[in-house]
């Protein structure tokens, strides 16, 4: 994917969520989508790379808006020894994304959550290297330990595309993953929800 693509998916993912919240505020009655908080962290990924097991991290930082969506970007960093056609060599995956999030009901202590992460970036496998276009949907719960700390854990599935390493085809590069995001931030204001069971003042 080129540039204009990667505009136009994340123009896309913004306006699927504007649709969303716009139909929760009719649904739900009191819901503001303002600036709500600000968060950065650490991501740690178990994932695959062929059927090579390797360990990624990252860190990425956030704004949040109407307590449940996050807008943001980040980096993800990957450097090992692998052995390829029975030759070690050194790979390193470097990645840059946008981070699109949303979470289900965050005012409880477990809650499920979204994230879509998507960018360019560049692989390289000994002395030959390339860019490539990283796209990484997740889904997982995440753990409200403290208020300026959430825990997260999520699995999902990196899609790579654009490489042209001769060693290296999309589908090596692609994989699922296992990860934990470590969010440090804070979030201000009230969650407000509708109050079914509310009963109305008497006169």
């Amino acid at each position: 994917m080129n540039t204009k693509s990667c505009l136009f998916l994340f123009a896309l993912s913004l306006l699927s969520f504007s649709a969303t919240a716009q139909r929760e505020e009719t649904l739900l009655g009191d819901r503001s989508w303002g600036f709500s908080g600000v968060w950065g962290g650490y991501t740690h990924q178990y994932t695959q790379f062929g059927d090579v097991d390797s360990y990624n991290r990252g860190g990425f930082f956030t704004f949040e808006f109407g307590k449940s969506l996050t807008l943001g970007w980040g980096h993800n960093a990957l450097q090992d020894r692998f052995v390829w056609k029975n030759t070690e060599k050194n790979f390193n995956m470097n990645w840059n994304f946008f981070k699109t999030g949303y979470a289900f009901m965050p005012y409880k202590a477990v809650h499920p959550l979204i994230n879509v992460d998507y960018g360019r970036g560049t692989a390289r496998l000994g002395d030959v290297n390339d860019r490539v276009y990283v796209v990484q949907p997740s889904a997982g719960i995440e753990i409200n330990v403290f208020r300026w700390f959430r825990l997260g854990l999520e699995g999902g599935y990196r899609f790579v595309s654009d490489s042209s390493i001769p060693e290296l085809s999309n589908q090596q590069l692609s994989g699922a993953f296992g990860q934990a995001s470590l969010r440090f931030g804070f979030s201000w204001g009230r969650f407000h929800k509708k109050d079914c069971n509310k009963k109305p003042a008497n006169d």
